[in-house]
């Protein structure tokens, strides 16, 4: 394991950037809160989650649109007002 505290200033940070963490300036003030922070990262690396494989669909589907991710599709039923007031919640409208 790597002794936190003999580390230069510009090894401890190539250090947290390794490990996935991006620190401030190092100072004097700040030091020690990133040598912590180092030995919990190498104690425990960051977890990273898995990649999303994207749905495929079928060739000529109709309403395809390859720009268009199927995950953040959203679907609006009925007449939905829009209030222009700050705050206010918008109404549905049964007409």
């Amino acid at each position: 394991m790597v002794d936190v505290k003999c580390l230069s200033d510009y090894e401890l940070h190539k250090h947290l950037m390794k490990l996935g963490f991006t620190p401030g300036p190092i100072l004097p003030s700040t030091r020690k809160t990133y040598e912590k922070k180092l030995v919990q990262l190498l104690a425990s690396p960051p977890w990273k989650p898995p990649v999303m494989k994207r749905p495929t669909r079928p060739h000529g589907s109709e309403d395809s649109d390859d720009s268009e991710d199927p995950a953040i599709k959203i679907i609006l039923k009925g007449n939905i007002k829009f209030s222009k007031n700050k705050g206010k919640e918008g109404k549905k409208c049964n007409n």
